[in-house]
């Protein structure tokens, strides 16, 4: 039997656990009829809906001048010689990682995976907060995102883009009205219009000097430096490798290559009926975002607007690893601070002009390395030029949605 790992994010918690797919509490009934009616004394999503749009339109009701801008902030650490990306968001935290063929060890999320989850999570709930204020019930949604294949050739670096999301539901609602509901879900989907738009995050640069003459011995686990020097002999095993594959074909083309491998199905969010939203990514580790109170949340995750902070900042730690370790560089800690303004007074009288999206994106580089201030500037402009996220932002990017009646079904 398939075992399948997973990462759930509580308050103040990271859990990765292995478990295969067993039997539990939920399957203690021996007739399915019996199970279903006493699953009807269970909250759903209908009541969740009513109860949202209560506080939908008392946050609506809230005058401008009683609001104010506040900064959003995430983050990111790279642990050690372990080398994984801890990011940190409020109380809650979760761990990236990569694979073994880039000096990882498959211990938490790719970034460009959590980014299109993230997309998903903010376009399903904007779906409700819609369904909320025009009355539609709705009983199930989850969403699927993928990034497709260029229709023509680009020069862009290569990142998940052209997204497609399907939207999973069932409502009694009309064809029409869950139509209406996607449209108006897109139009006022704050991480939808910031990754719409061409966004260039902002660099900080805070270096500290550490010595020369340390050496990596592997003494300890506790060294950054072992596990650049570690990367560095896995990108390189890869690079010879990729080298002998084209060898072997040179007339292989790489976008063909990337056509033929796109997914059919990408990573998904599902919409528990407390509203809360589960994000699998990598088809193994699980994320929860959920909204304050104020927008008729609990509070049981971060959410995806400060999510989408969160994977500029880990996706550019880890090609940061990556560029310091094809450098050859003596680096000896890595943090990024990322942060955005974000205002809720946009849409409301006097605000009309104002962007539901986070605006003056930036990230401030907190580096200890021996490297010279100008090596150190190399070294991230060579980061930004081929950092899927830190592109991701500042090119425009496409949306486009499919409805689909009935549940979502794992492939």
């Amino acid at each position: 039997m398939k075992k399948t790992q997973i990462v759930i994010i509580t308050a103040a918690l990271a859990l990765q656990v292995s478990s295969a797919l067993a039997q539990g509490p939920l399957n203690i009934f021996k007739s399915a009829q019996q199970k279903a009616k006493l699953e009807q004394n269970a909250p759903s999503l209908r009541n969740h809906l009513r109860e949202r749009k209560v506080a939908l339109e008392a946050w609506k009701a809230i005058p401008a001048s009683d609001l104010q801008p506040v900064t959003l902030t995430a983050n990111v650490t790279a642990k050690n010689r372990s080398g994984v990306r801890e990011l940190r968001i409020r109380e809650f935290h979760y761990i990236g990682d990569c694979g073994y063929a880039h000096g990882g060890q498959d211990s938490g999320v790719d970034t460009p995976t959590t980014a299109q989850a993230v997309f998903a999570s903010d376009l399903a709930d904007s779906y409700l907060n819609q369904a909320a204020l025009l009355g539609i019930d709705i009983d199930s949604l989850t969403i699927e995102i993928h990034g497709q294949p260029d229709k023509v050739k680009t020069n862009r670096v290569w990142y998940p883009r052209n997204f497609l999301y399907t939207i999973y539901i069932d409502s009694p609602a009309s064809d029409a009205e869950l139509e209406k509901l996607a449209v108006l879900a897109e139009q006022n989907s704050a991480v939808a219009t910031l990754v719409k738009a061409a966004v260039v995050p902002q660099l900080i640069i805070d270096q500290k000097s550490s010595p020369r003459e340390k050496k990596v011995e592997g003494a300890t686990l506790a060294g950054l430096r072992e596990y650049i020097w570690g990367k560095r002999q896995a990108l390189q095993a890869s690079k010879a490798k990729a080298e002998a594959a084209k060898a072997k074909n040179p007339k292989a083309d790489a976008d063909a290559l990337r056509k033929a491998l796109a997914p059919k199905q990408g990573p998904w969010v599902k919409v528990f009926p407390n509203g809360v939203r589960q994000l699998t990514v990598n088809d193994k580790y699980l994320i929860l975002h959920d909204n304050p109170a104020y927008l008729g949340g609990t509070n049981l995750g971060f959410t995806s607007i400060e999510g989408v902070l969160g994977i500029l900042g880990t996706c550019i730690t880890h090609i940061s690893l990556g560029q310091a370790a094809e450098r050859a560089l003596d680096v000896d800690s890595i943090s990024l601070t990322v942060e955005a303004e974000w205002d809720p007074r946009a849409g409301r009288k006097g605000f009309e002009k104002v962007s539901i999206a986070p605006q003056n994106v930036r990230y401030t580089l907190h580096v200890k390395t021996p490297e010279s201030a100008q090596a150190v500037k190399e070294w991230i402009e060579a980061v930004e030029k081929i950092c899927p996220m830190y592109n991701l932002f500042k090119d425009t990017q496409t949306f486009e949605h499919r409805i689909v009646r009935g549940s979502f079904k794992r492939q």
